[in-house]
């Protein structure tokens, strides 16, 4: 397979993104000139159809791109990661919403996760209203995807016996964004400030409804979207992960104890933790990799992807969550007193490790779980498995 040209923007952007990182630290918010390149490399539309400019990108060129990223900065990755639900929901808009949807195209996406909305229909949509407190990449954004319920007077309306939520697409100048994400600690360059709607009239068109039967029927928009867009998540912390493991290793080999006056790198215990670190790396990068690659040669030839290698790709996303937060917080404990100041690589990692290990861990319970029923022989328990 070969490899799609956004891995080496990805790769070449690095330096880029290196320079402006602390930057980003410090003013909560990414330098504009990263989020103007990377929207020009297309990294906000990898999953976007092409009908629209999008690059409707393999997902294991997507993983690769995203590790690329994450390396140099994981913020830049959320950006890229929380665009992704908007432009899997164009796929099942008209041609008019969605063109105005990506009328500037390399635009990022905002995006929230928490279903905080509560949508009265009235004609032909819906008055949203409600407070999202994250939500990303917003401050660039033209757009924001953001997750409600709608109302049958007090009580969610059911389809199916199921509450009906929708992705509300939202022009960012009709939401009040709060400048919240100024306190925060972790992940601070995503600028995932709080946003609030109110009675904001939202047209049917653009409350894309999850499961809506796809305009274009291709490998990307035809399966669950969890499985092509989960291992996303898990490229971050690959990406995290080597980037803490090259600052570490570069420390120790260095490293001339004060006390001792040996050098750190002749330390068993060092010499242990960078040689389990590496193979770690390698192994969870693989493992995900290959489950990717075995699904995307079945859906890429409209063929079903059977629940038990779905199961597989979900269960090696969280096996690299778990496994990378663990390693992170290895080598900064191991690591060198440098790394005890703010801004430090292995501290940063330290700190956005787990803000995005906690965010994959959002998905457990209907994933993760599920994957160890569907392996065991049984159903699962997220409908969107």
């Amino acid at each position: 397979m070969s490899t799609h040209p956004i891995v080496d923007a990805a790769i070449a952007l690095q330096p880029l993104i290196s320079e402006h990182h602390l930057e980003a630290e410090e003013n909560a918010c990414l330098n504009p000139a990263v989020v103007e390149a990377a929207g020009k490399a297309g990294l906000f539309r990898l999953y976007a159809p092409k009908e629209v400019g999008g690059l409707e990108v393999n997902p294991i060129d997507a993983f690769k791109a995203i590790k690329a990223v994450s390396a140099a900065d994981p913020t830049l990755s959320w950006y890229i990661v929380n665009s992704v639900p908007a432009c899997l929901a164009a796929s099942g808009l008209p041609e008019k919403e969605r063109n105005a949807l990506f009328a500037e195209p390399d635009k990022n996406f905002g995006f929230s996760a928490v279903i905080s909305g509560r949508a009265i229909p009235e004609g032909e949509g819906y008055r949203l209203s409600g407070s999202w407190p994250v939500v990303t990449g917003s401050v660039d954004s033209r757009w924001c995807a953001l997750l409600g319920m709608v109302m049958d007077g007090d009580a969610p309306r059911k389809v199916n016996d199921k509450p009906d939520v929708r992705i509300f697409l939202v022009p960012t100048e009709k939401l009040e964004i709060l400048p919240t994400w100024k306190n925060s600690a972790v992940m601070r360059g995503t600028g995932s400030n709080e946003a609030h709607a109110t009675d904001i009239f939202i047209p049917e068109n653009f409350a894309y409804k999850p499961g809506t039967e796809p305009v274009f029927k291709r490998p990307l928009y035809t399966y669950p979207p969890q499985v092509h867009s989960m291992p996303l998540f898990a490229a971050v912390v690959v990406g995290v992960l080597n980037a803490a493991l090259e600052s570490a290793t570069n420390e120790i080999a260095n490293k001339i104890s004060g006390i001792t006056g040996l050098s750190q790198r002749e330390q068993p215990a060092s010499q242990e933790l960078i040689a389990e670190s590496n193979a770690l790396v390698r192994a969870v990068r693989s493992g995900c990799l290959d489950t990717m690659e075995r699904s995307w040669e079945l859906a890429s030839k409209g063929e079903e992807i059977p629940p038990k290698l779905r199961a597989e790709v979900y269960s090696s996303c969280f096996l690299a969550a778990d496994l990378g937060r663990e390693m992170v917080s290895k080598l900064y404990a191991k690591g060198t007193r440098a790394a005890f100041m703010q801004g430090h690589p292995l501290e940063r990692a330290l700190r956005n490790i787990h803000a995005i290990v906690g965010a994959i861990d959002a998905r457990r319970a209907g994933f993760q779980y599920s994957a160890g029923r569907v392996l065991l022989g049984g159903e699962p328990l997220d409908p969107g498995f």
